[in-house]
């Protein structure tokens, strides 16, 4: 008894020993193997997964099944550089959900992740450890065993980074303190969901939700992004624009739907909003901004090539245009990459529809920095509406109206096929109220003419029908003053132009048309209109008796000359007449220095001057009226010369001494000019009409009746040597 007592405890106390060993070296085992565990990744990493892999620590809690990794590294295919990083990874799983198919992981966790992505035209640094695990064997799917369920909950990144560089470009892109948090994922069932939400490290949050009923095939999901900073994006810009910051905040509800047997049925619709957006140059000057901007997309069917875009809604948007020499800064803004021209293959153009896009309380600020003194204009309220858009429409019209410079007012109308701009154009608007002043820096540079006063009423109406240009222009301006012209690029009479123009309101009234071919490419339209522009005011300065004409209402050859028969020793009731209208102008133009020159051809009146003197000296003589005693006077003639068949002109020109007949051409211009003058001096004898007197060789002579030829300048550009009759 005693002997099978003592057996009993010693097989008690080796089996007590051999369990307590047992337990011992599993407890020892357990302590061991993540240490095992990290020691052969860290010495095996090359062949696990191709790189060389680093772990500092790896703990596992074999109670909450908790996994957690210390400052584990996966370097570059060089094992010199780092690819991937982290301080702690931690993952907590329920294994016995493994039991009834379901990989459930109660949280994961990886602090200071941090990722380099590199890709050198097609090839990432990533491609190796595709290429490794790829083993290019399809993988028939097992239909006979049930599929695992996905839950996942907390899954937590905290002050991740990614960089990605383009080493062709030699351009990084970093994105810094990435966190985010998604409560769950789950995958499985007939029903499945996954809802994700995040915070943004450079500022705002995603939130995303997707259901998926696998019996039926059918999805749908949503996704929100709230108030996200587009700096995020400022990198991806910056390839293709030259800006130095982005300010403003981004959000969007996009709902999508379908179902996985019809591809074709896959939807998007949802509404995207910016707010307080500024796009800041290199000299951290606003650029490009919005204070709202909200876009409603009805549907959008990617598969089907069909998007109907509810509307495009701007409010106050913001734009800074500068010219700088032919180009501004936004073009200059603009980064252009040179690429070799390849063959673009023939794609399904997408049916886009747009019922509305409006623009309210725009504002543009425009410098035209090409002349010495720098040109600012501000164009203000600007406001487009636009209605029923398609991209497969060949007519859009257009209505807009905005505020010129806080004074004056434009309100357009366009019309224009957006495939073919030159084949069809329909353009109408009005300009009210528009200040000259404000463009008194382009008039001094081009014309040297400065505006002191003046506004203008323009309306304009232009077509381009298969790149024919027809452009009316009616002009009406108001109580314009110019000052002195001081130098200018272009030696234009605008000033008289327009003095000569003004009705008796103080009104300037123009129609001018402008026509061209733009078939030709290197037709100018803005030079069309600017020779057109410039040929009428040439036009009027060279003969302005029409418009002044019409002001007096007076036929216009009244004010462009006063003609005199050789004869004529008092002013007749013609020409007095002619002399009225000028001193009548005078009053109505004080501006304008009226200049009469004295022209006459002295050859062709020596042979009335001849005639006089004869026809004189043989009434005295026979006491007979030559005009009527035509024979007796011709026998008179033949007499005297001693001479016959000569017709009696030639007659009277051999009798007449030379002398008598150039005194008396004298005296008879004398008296003309003393009519004229006497007769302006008797109406108004503060009169500044200029009266000019014979010069010899003034070209008009020749051929010339005596006449006084009318032109007329302005007062202030008359030089001293013009102000001497």
């Amino acid at each position: 008894m005693g002997n099978t007592m003592k057996q009993r405890n010693r097989k008690r106390k080796i089996l007590f020993i051999g369990s307590a060993i047992l337990i011992l070296l599993v407890v020892v085992i357990l302590i061991l193997t993540p240490v095992l565990v990290k020691n052969y990744i860290n010495k095996n990493g090359v062949e696990l997964t191709g790189r060389t892999l680093l772990v500092e620590k790896l703990k596992y809690n074999y109670f909450t099944s908790t996994l957690i990794v210390y400052d584990a590294k996966m370097f570059e295919q060089n094992s010199s550089e780092t690819f991937v990083s982290f301080d702690t990874l931690l993952v907590n799983l329920k294994p016995v959900s493994l039991l009834k198919h379901e990989l459930h992981v109660q949280q994961f966790q990886v602090v200071n992740l941090n990722a380099r992505i590199l890709q050198n035209d097609t090839v990432f640094n990533f491609s190796d450890l595709i290429d490794f695990f790829y083993t290019g064997e399809k993988v028939e799917p097992d239909t006979t065993s049930e599929a695992y369920k996905l839950n996942l909950n907390q899954i937590e990144i905290q002050n991740g980074e990614v960089s990605y560089t383009d080493q062709q470009l030699d351009h990084t892109i970093g994105l810094q303190k990435i966190s985010f948090i998604i409560p769950q994922i789950y995958w499985g069932g007939e029903k499945s969901t996954a809802d994700v939400t995040f915070n943004i490290g450079a500022g705002g949050s995603i939130s995303s939700s997707f259901d998926f009923d696998s019996g039926t095939g059918a999805y749908q999901g949503e996704a929100i992004l709230h108030q996200l900073d587009p700096e995020i994006i400022l990198p991806y810009l910056q390839e293709y624009i030259n800006i130095k910051e982005i300010d403003g905040t981004f959000d969007a509800d996009i709902r999508y739907s379908g179902n996985r047997k019809s591809l074709e049925d896959f939807l998007i619709n949802g509404t995207a909003a910016l707010k307080n957006l500024m796009l800041k140059d290199a000299q951290d000057r606003d650029v490009l901004g919005v204070a709202d901007a909200e876009v409603e997309l009805k549907y959008f069917k990617p598969l089907l090539y069909e998007a109907e875009i509810g509307y495009v809604r701007f409010n106050q948007p913001y734009a800074y245009v500068a010219l700088i020499d032919s180009m501004t800064n936004i073009e200059k803004m603009l980064i252009f990459e040179s690429a070799e021209t390849q063959p673009s293959e023939e794609k399904q153009p997408y049916n886009i529809f747009i019922d509305q896009i409006r623009i309210e309380r725009g504002l543009i600020d425009f410098s035209d920095q090409r002349l010495t003194e720098t040109f600012n204009y501000e164009l203000s309220d600007v406001k487009v509406d636009m209605d029923s858009l398609s991209l497969n429409t060949s007519w859009i019209k257009i209505n807009s109206s905005m505020k010129l410079n806080k004074r004056g007012n434009l309100e357009a109308q366009l019309g224009i096929n957006p495939y073919n701009p030159f084949q069809h154009i329909e353009l109408n608007y009005v300009l009210s109220d528009f200040q000259l002043p404000d463009v008194n820096i382009y008039s001094k540079h081009y014309t040297g003419l400065p505006i002191l006063f003046g506004e203008m009423y323009y309306v304009n109406k232009t077509t381009i029908i298969d790149r024919q240009l027809e452009s009316s222009n009616e002009l009406v301006i108001r109580n314009v003053e110019m000052g002195r012209k001081t130098g200018g690029l272009y030696d234009v009479p605008i000033k008289l132009a327009l003095f000569i123009l003004k009705d008796i309101n103080g009104d300037v009234v123009l129609d001018i048309p402008v026509s061209g071919d733009l078939s030709d490419p290197k037709t100018n339209v803005g030079q069309i209109v600017w020779n057109t522009f410039k040929g009428f005011m040439f036009k009027i300065v060279a003969s302005p008796f029409k418009v002044l004409g019409s002001l007096l209402g007076a036929d216009p050859k009244e004010l462009e000359e006063i003609t005199f028969i050789y004869s004529d020793s008092t002013l007749t009731g013609k020409q007095r007449r002619s002399l009225d209208l000028l001193l009548e102008l005078e009053q109505m133009k004080p501006e304008l220095a009226i200049q009469m020159q004295y022209l006459n051809d002295r050859k062709l009146e020596r042979a009335d001057a001849a005639a006089q003197i004869v026809q004189k000296a043989y009434q005295k003589a026979n006491n007979k009226n030559p005009l009527t005693q035509r024979k007796d006077y011709l026998e008179y003639l033949q007499k005297e010369s001693g001479r016959d068949s000569l017709v009696m002109q030639d007659y009277e020109r051999l009798l007449a001494p030379p002398g008598q007949v150039d005194s008396l051409i004298e005296l008879r211009e004398i008296n003309r000019i003393e009519m004229v003058s006497d007769y302006i001096q008797a109406q108004n004898d503060s009169s500044s009409i200029i009266i000019r007197e014979y010069q010899p060789q003034e070209v008009l002579n020749i051929g010339s009746r005596p006449r006084f030829s009318i032109s007329y300048k302005l007062a202030e550009d008359l030089s001293q040597k013009d102000s001497i009759p």
